[in-house]
């Protein structure tokens, strides 16, 4: 297996490059006559997922002549933000990506279609990880099929750590020991740089933080796990390592934006970012020294040391309760996840590592360096399994990046951001269940 790493130019030209790319094929697409006609929408990570994509979908088109899928495929935020759109008019796609928490809010909301029928034939996911089924289920019954396995990790430039010094940390350690190597890289290095990204913004490694004081962000019952002082501790650790030094200011972070190719990391002022293994790839494809992986922090000084890193699906594929031919999107799903043909075709060079049990045995055996590397560390936290992580609500993300913004900018007291977040999370929570 190889990855193409054509990704460099692709980020560098942002979001746009993605959306364009997918709105020609739409176009093109759109045109056929007298076939079947499949929406298929979605977000991907990379120029190289979404080629990979669409490469899966024109080998179905081949082998099935009469069904042309219509492709609609962007970044995160554009896809979500169409989505919402589109089903709250009754118009969603007939197949469209999820993640755990849009596929609670959909499921809830009766706009995703629950898959029973069609398991275990033709979708046997008898051989899938627990966590990526754990992150399709919604109230005991499976909503979308799994595109991926991910988990957060730090990445890291190993060079940087040699260069100023600095010992990387144990396998286990805790969030004050970050704090300190990551002050320790600024300080050794000097001015216009920082030991690691402002991570406060990101509700997973917040998840994992809280779990390690015995809360959570969400419940198995889908209600918040934690009250507005836990949270403001969250937001104080970066409140702290802003104030240390340990991360950029609020305008250097804000700089960055969703456009990979600005981040600090890549352009060689920071040494840490704490990411999702699925953008490891696509993130060591924009830098010129190598990258690598490490556990988050698992503890708080003076208490216990215990694995709370999971992994789950970050990218799944759900149906339209309203689809004209949900088996015919079922077909399409069983060819890029079951037949070996669409399972070579939908993941070599995507950068993304499979949920199911025998595509992680065949990348790590046979991947490149780092999808052998995404294998290795995805099984390391599966040997002492931490609970998975469980559904939220859509938005999630925008909401933390806001709170994180408002302290960060002198806006707000972490326990004011907190607060303002915790009205805004259980709002939503409450429309799911009117």
């Amino acid at each position: 297996m190889t990855t193409n790493h054509t990704r460099r130019g692709f980020l560098k030209q942002g979001s746009g490059a993605i959306g364009g790319f997918a709105l020609t094929v739409v176009a093109g697409g759109a045109m056929a006559q007298g076939k079947t006609k499949v929406r298929f929408s979605g977000y991907v990570e990379s120029e190289e997922q979404l080629g990979t994509t669409l490469k899966v979908l024109e080998a179905y088109m081949a082998k099935n002549p009469n069904v042309e899928i219509i492709p609609e495929f962007s970044n995160f935020r554009s896809f979500t933000d169409k989505l919402a759109t589109e089903a709250a008019g009754g118009n969603a796609p007939d197949m469209f990506s999820v993640n755990v928490d849009l596929l609670a809010e959909y499921a809830a909301r009766g706009v995703l279609e629950p898959l029973t029928n069609w398991i275990p034939d033709p979708l046997d996911v008898s051989s899938y990880q627990a966590g990526s089924i754990f992150a399709c289920t919604y109230n005991d019954q499976l909503y979308a099929i799994p595109n991926d396995a991910i988990a957060p990790a730090i990445l890291y430039s190993p060079k940087k750590f040699e260069e100023l010094g600095v010992a990387v940390p144990p396998e286990m350690f805790t969030w004050e020991e970050l704090h300190e190597t990551a002050v320790s890289l600024s300080r050794a290095h000097g001015r216009g740089f920082w030991g690691m990204e402002d991570g406060g913004g990101n509700y997973v490694p917040c998840d994992i933080f809280l779990r390690a004081k015995g809360s959570s962000m969400f419940t198995p019952e889908h209600t918040l796990g934690f009250s507005a002082e836990d949270m403001a501790t969250w937001f104080q650790y970066w409140a702290d390592m802003r104030e240390a030094g340990g991360c950029p200011p609020a305008d250097v972070a804000a700089q960055a934006g969703d456009n990979s190719a600005s981040l600090g990391i890549v352009r060689g002022r920071s040494a840490m970012l704490i990411q999702m293994t699925d953008s490891y790839v696509g993130i060591g494809a924009l830098m010129e020294d190598p990258l690598d992986l490490h556990m988050l922090p698992n503890g708080h000084a003076g208490g216990e040391m215990k694995n709370h890193i999971y992994d789950y699906a970050g990218n799944s594929t759900g149906i339209w309760s309203k689809a004209a031919d949900k088996d015919l999107c079922v077909d399409i799903i069983r060819f890029m996840h079951f037949d070996p043909d669409g399972v070579d075709l939908y993941y070599e060079g995507s950068g993304m590592i499979p949920a199911s049990t025998a595509g992680l045995d065949k990348f790590g055996a046979q991947g490149n360096r780092e999808e052998k590397k995404l294998v290795a560390y995805l099984a390391k936290l599966r040997e002492d399994p931490a609970p998975s992580r469980r559904p939220g609500v859509g938005g999630l993300g925008g909401m933390f990046r806001r709170a994180n913004q408002a302290v960060a900018f002198g806006d707000a007291t972490p326990l004011a951001a907190a607060e303002a977040f915790i009205a805004e999370a259980e709002e939503k929570l409450l429309a799911l269940k009117s």
